[in-house]
């Protein structure tokens, strides 16, 4: 008999109707979608995506699903992988701050590849799919009061991919459990690969995409997975996450929805450089900084940031290292005012003043007890005298959310970074906005595609 916990939560995401979502957030997973898919066709830029989709095309012939940015189509499964690889390759995809999870990521790329297999999901449907595959992800992510042991954006991120194919399959409970179950097995992300600053971090997003599709597909076919498989003593909270606490999260099921937590990400970095970014332009913008003067910028950080961006300074820096690097994000930030996809290119890794002056960056933990804090986060920039700052709360979250003006500037500089850049961002924009109203996902495939 499936336990309690498990048993509410698939009640949830299986069982509540479409129109229980309220407006807002069915507004707010309109955004996320266009965000995610901008973020997901810069991904083609990515020097290892052509190998990427060399290697899904060898795991099994058709097409019934789109590669984001491209007229490329692959059988189901892969073209979610190459999806989640392309959306998480840049670290520019949305987080759930709360639960540090890119839940957005696997969730809208198994989504998107099970409803062009379909063929017949409305989109208010697929919308409603969606924000319930965030919420199985992100309450599954939430529960975490721990160190971050495996790699929770992948992790928890197969739940929502999984909770996404089960919705569009309408699973009744049982069938939703023995999926569930199944995803077990499938647990991709070790966090070796961010310690290494790997490009296999966005290859786990991948895995964790197709992971959901396979797991529906073996429940479909009358496969039973463990039925404890989230609270049991071998289920996925006691193996990747041993200090947890899920009650909270089950609390507030149907009351408070996690698609309205997701921050954007205004900078193609780890999250957890973004209020050293968002503080470093403050300063700016508050007094006249020569980069030459600066004789130390002190970094005050949480534990997780120290954990995850704290990483020391490397002579041969590659961009996925430097993405996740916090002295080489503060140097560039100083030094030209923001951080950019161009910021990552062989000449900026390379540059001889920005290294100089990232060897200046000190970094102090601040001794916060909650380890999945993002904020606060506090700046201090010593030259001659000492400027200072503190970010409460990260630019493109709830909190400070990015503006409508902001969010289309960076899905354009994302649709300008596709390899081709052959994308039009008013057509994009039109097939999200009017995603509720349409038959099915036709026109928005063909928007991402380049092929209407």
């Amino acid at each position: 008999m499936t336990p309690d916990a498990e048993r509410a939560l698939l009640r949830h995401v299986l069982e509540t109707p479409d129109d229980a979502i309220p407006p807002a957030a069915r507004a707010a997973a309109r955004v996320f979608v266009l965000d995610t898919l901008a973020v997901g066709v810069a991904g083609t830029g990515h020097e290892k995506q052509p190998a990427i989709v060399a290697a899904a095309s060898r795991w099994g012939t058709g097409s019934e699903a789109t590669v984001w940015g491209q007229g490329t189509r692959l059988p189901t499964a892969q073209a979610a992988f190459v999806n989640a690889f392309q959306a998480h390759a840049l670290e520019f995809d949305a987080i759930h701050e709360a639960a540090v999870v890119h839940a957005m990521t696997p969730t809208l790329a198994a989504a998107f590849a099970e409803a062009e297999r379909q063929g017949t999901v409305g989109g208010f449907r697929f919308v409603s799919a969606v924000v319930f595959g965030l919420e199985l992800a992100c309450t599954v992510g939430a529960a975490s009061r721990g160190t971050m042991r495996f790699f929770r954006p992948a992790t928890a991120g197969m739940f929502g991919a999984y909770g996404a194919v089960a919705r569009l399959r309408g699973f009744d409970l049982a069938t939703g459990s023995a999926g569930a179950g199944l995803l077990l097995g499938q647990i991709p992300g070790t966090m070796q690969a961010h310690h290494e600053g790997s490009i296999a971090l966005a290859v786990q997003m991948g895995f964790a995409a197709a992971a959901g599709l396979r797991a529906a597909d073996l429940a479909a076919a009358g496969v039973h997975g463990p039925e404890a498989w989230l609270t049991g003593r071998s289920g996925f909270l006691a193996m990747t996450e041993p200090e947890h606490d899920l009650a909270p999260a089950l609390a507030t099921l149907g009351s408070t929805w996690q698609v309205q937590a997701l921050s954007h990400k205004p900078f193609p970095s780890g999250r957890l450089t973004h209020p050293v970014i968002d503080g470093l332009q403050r300063l700016r913008a508050r007094e006249t900084i020569d980069p030459a003067s600066v004789r130390e910028i002190r970094l005050h950080l949480p534990p997780l940031a120290m954990r995850l961006v704290g990483r020391p300074l490397r002579d041969d820096l590659t961009p996925s290292y430097a993405r996740l690097c916090l002295p080489f994000v503060a140097a560039t930030t100083l030094r030209f005012g923001t951080v950019g996809l161009a910021d990552f290119t062989p000449a900026r890794l390379a540059d001889p003043e920005t290294l100089a002056l990232a060897a200046r960056v000190r970094l102090i933990e601040d001794g916060n007890p909650d380890p999945n804090a993002v904020v606060p986060q506090t700046v201090e920039v010593a030259h001659g005298t000492t400027a200072r700052v503190t970010v409460e709360h990260t630019l493109g979250s709830p909190a400070n959310p990015l503006s409508r003006e902001a969010q289309f500037a960076k899905a354009s500089a994302c649709l300008a970074a596709a390899r081709p850049p052959c994308l039009d961002l008013a057509a994009l924009v039109g097939a999200v906005e009017t995603l509720d109203a349409a038959p099915d996902i036709g026109a928005l495939a063909r928007a991402v595609s380049g092929r209407g």
